[in-house]
């Protein structure tokens, strides 16, 4: 499992992500082929983040159902993919929420460092897929983001969530997907101003994640992303 490793309150706050899997958003499907570079980006605004209308029906014509709507490409893989996420994001708040009542901030810090990797691990494997989370400021190092991945990560520096959208990538036999990451007032805790965290947590951060970066989020920042890779056609 690669990069599955990784600090679920760095990359998954409940309440964002609540928001977030509620929220409409829209589809963004790349083309990548056997080569390492890169192709420009098809965009296809849907309705919701597992499923709605397709644009592409024109151009994909085995996509259309007889007799009912046209299907977006990619469309049970991405829905694999969406159900891993939502999977691992309830295991992930159900321990945090617990961890958070029990002892605070640092001791959800420690739920990160100690339960995160085995979880996202467990939903992967029973989903026959690749999952995880990452960031363009990374709490973790283990949760950089996938080759096919780091240029969106990168480029979405500095936005607000509500700027970015789940985004699908055609890897060739595979499906990649990512799904943005929010922050709300309650992630800043942990991500918030620098001051703020270190008094929220004292050393225990930085003792758990020395090289921490995820920290100066503000509420409504883009915080991070979910991934997931599907292989194509696997039930």
């Amino acid at each position: 499992m690669r990069r599955s490793e990784g600090a679920a309150c760095a990359m998954m706050c409940p309440a964002a992500a609540a928001r977030l899997a509620l929220a409409p958003a829209a589809r963004e499907v790349t083309r990548m082929d056997s080569q390492p570079r890169r192709l420009p980006f098809l965009v296809w605004v849907l309705a919701t983040p597992v499923a709605a209308a397709c644009l592409l029906a024109a151009a994909h014509p085995a996509l259309l159902a007889a007799g009912g709507p046209p299907q977006p490409p990619f469309a049970a893989e991405t829905a694999r993919a969406e159900q891993a996420m939502n999977d691992l994001q309830q295991a992930l708040m159900s321990k945090l929420s617990a961890a958070m009542a029990g002892g605070g901030p640092a001791a959800a810090i420690n739920v990160c460092r100690t339960e995160a990797r085995a979880v996202t691990e467990t939903i992967a494997r029973q989903q026959r897929i690749e999952l995880g989370r990452t960031s363009h400021r990374l709490r973790n190092t283990a949760n950089t983001p996938p080759a096919w991945a780091s240029s969106v990560v990168g480029a979405s520096a500095g936005l607000k969530a509500s700027a970015e959208r789940l985004r699908v990538v055609d890897l060739g036999d595979r499906v990649g997907v990512l799904r943005p990451i929010g922050t709300a007032d309650m992630c800043t805790r942990c991500h918030g101003a620098p001051d703020e965290v270190t008094r929220n947590l004292g050393d225990a951060l930085a003792a758990a994640y020395p090289k921490d970066r995820a920290t100066g989020f503000a509420p409504g920042d883009l915080r991070g992303w979910m991934w997931a890779e599907v292989p194509k056609g696997d039930k």
